[in-house]
């Protein structure tokens, strides 16, 4: 038969159950507010992520355009090509070889007393000559011009050396009558007309367009030879801002043959003959 529990027993059991009460009630209570919360306030659902993979761009590499290089033409022919006369000197030259065109005549370079050019008309029907190596050039920018309408009248080609003698002493004597010194004279004549052999006249190389006369620059004809000379081998030879390096004083009218390759050069660089010989 079980022992009856003492007072003492029973009054520490309800003390123990009153405690365990006093714990369980707030715990019960909690629970059911969160358990009211979470059903008032469901959980979002999760969205799975999702990575996008990185799209790498290729880099397009533009080709490298090699732009080649532009060779100038040299504006000199070789140094040498033609002896430089001196202050005081007079050189022989004679149009011959392969630089036939190029050869310098004016007072310092003469061509020999006997020289008289192969000589063929400068256009067929015209009693103008020139030498037969340049009339050709000079028939067919005739001809180009004419399709134009421009007339590149020939009006003085070859000049003989005993004509040239007798115009450049006539000069020389009006001026010494003026009152210039003999010496003076000689000089100064050669600016308008050189003495004998020392024209480009006599050997055949140039040509005076539509006339002697200042007035040509005003011309239609003179404006296509400024244009285009050049493409057929001709210069203005006696050009008015460069009468210090030639000489001579400014001829609209005078174009001298040099060559296609020259013509050019020059037309391009602006050079006399002189600075284009390195002659100055």
């Amino acid at each position: 038969m079980a022992k009856p529990m003492s007072r003492r027993a029973k009054r520490a059991k309800l003390i123990c159950a009153l405690a365990l009460a006093v714990l369980l009630v707030p715990l019960s209570v909690g629970y059911a507010v969160t358990a009211r919360r979470a059903a008032q306030n469901p959980p979002e659902p999760s969205v799975p992520q999702t990575t996008v993979p990185e799209t790498t761009v290729p880099q397009t590499t533009a080709p490298q355009t090699t732009v080649p290089e532009t060779t100038v033409p040299e504006t000199t022919v070789p140094a040498g090509l033609f002896p430089r006369a001196g202050a005081d000197e007079i050189l022989t030259v004679t149009p011959e070889g392969d630089n036939w065109a190029l050869t310098p005549v004016g007072y310092r370079y003469r061509l020999p007393a006997d020289y008289v050019p192969e000589l063929a008309a400068a256009v067929e029907g015209s009693d103008e000559q020139l030498d037969s190596r340049v009339a050709p050039a000079f028939a067919e920018m005739y001809a180009a011009a004419k399709a134009e309408g421009c007339t590149l009248t020939p009006y003085a080609g070859y000049v003989a050396q005993t004509r040239q003698a007798e115009s450049y002493e006539s000069r020389v004597q009006a001026l010494t009558a003026s009152g210039m010194a003999q010496e003076t004279a000689a000089l100064e004549a050669a600016k308008r007309v050189p003495p004998a052999g020392a024209s480009e006249h006599n050997a055949g190389l140039a040509m005076d367009i539509g006339s002697a006369s200042a007035d040509f620059v005003n011309t239609a004809e003179y404006a296509w030879l400024t244009a285009h000379a050049w493409e057929y081998g001709f210069i203005l030879r006696y050009p008015e801002n460069k009468t210090d390096k030639t000489g001579v004083q400014a001829e609209p009218w005078h174009w001298r043959y040099v060559g296609e390759a020259a013509a050019r050069a020059m037309h391009e660089s602006g050079q006399c003959l002189e600075e284009y010989l390195g002659l100055i």
